[in-house]
């Protein structure tokens, strides 16, 4: 594959993962500590990806298992309870 190509890719999948005024907590840490995607994260987390959506939408609050909690904390390189944001729907614009 030619350079320029490979340039417009990489450049691409940056842009797919820049943060977005609105995004929710958990959708922050996953582009800001991983290299996953919405899927990756979801399926590594033993979490529906459906229902990943719904919670960073904010359409419905996050009920996790215990497991599923601890492979979200270990893929987010979660060390302590207080680094988890208390709700992951996205942030609400200031006014």
């Amino acid at each position: 594959m030619p350079q320029n190509e490979l340039s417009c890719i990489n450049m691409a999948e940056r842009n797919k993962r820049q943060r977005q005024a609105g995004d929710s907590p958990l959708e922050i840490m996953r582009i800001d500590r991983t290299t996953l995607t919405q899927d990756e994260l979801a399926m590594r987390c033993g979490i529906p990806r459906a229902t990943y959506q719904r919670w960073i939408s904010g359409k419905t609050e996050a009920r996790l298992s215990i497991s599923q909690l601890k492979r979200l904390c270990e893929e987010l390189k979660i060390e302590r309870v207080d680094e988890l944001p208390d709700n992951f729907a996205p942030i609400a614009p200031s006014e």
